[in-house]
């Protein structure tokens, strides 16, 4: 018996995303969202999304969810008077901070001394909004076709 694979990058691509976010997810649930992405892959021929849609939904995904991102902030002062800022979510990737005698000092040093991207976490977000742009995409979409079907019955 010969299967014929029709899509073979699509194949590869869904396992493998679907292998990493699932390694990803024992480290940090934010791995569910890759590993979620990397099903709707396999699942391609399934449920034919459109194709100009989902790739238009994945970047706006990628750009408003990393944009949106910066407005979440935590703030840390430690250790006799160490102060750090920190934005972006599911991972902190742009953070300043400073060191002084007093909080107030360590506070003014960060807030003039301007911000620095973490390279690594910066697309580890890119990736975690780029599939969750997929996600909604690729369900939008097919949710739209069977309704398109059903309508025309």
């Amino acid at each position: 018996m010969k299967t014929e694979v029709k899509r073979p990058i699509l194949v590869i691509a869904g396992a493998t995303l679907s292998v990493l976010g699932a390694l990803w997810a024992l480290i940090d649930p934010a791995g569910l969202v890759l590993a979620a992405a990397g099903v709707l892959l396999l699942l391609w021929h399934h449920l034919r999304p459109p194709v100009a849609a989902t790739v238009a939904g994945t970047l706006a995904g990628a750009a408003a969810g990393l944009s949106a991102s910066l407005w979440v902030r935590s703030e840390q002062v430690c250790c006799m008077f160490g102060y750090t800022e920190h934005r972006g979510w599911p991972y902190a990737w742009s953070e300043r901070g400073g060191v002084a005698d007093t909080e107030a000092e360590a506070r003014a040093l960060a807030q003039a001394g301007g911000w620095t991207t973490n390279g690594y976490h910066l697309a580890a977000d890119l990736a975690f909004w780029a599939a969750a742009g997929f996600l909604i995409a690729v369900l939008a979409g097919a949710a739209w076709r069977r309704w398109r079907e059903r309508a025309a019955r």
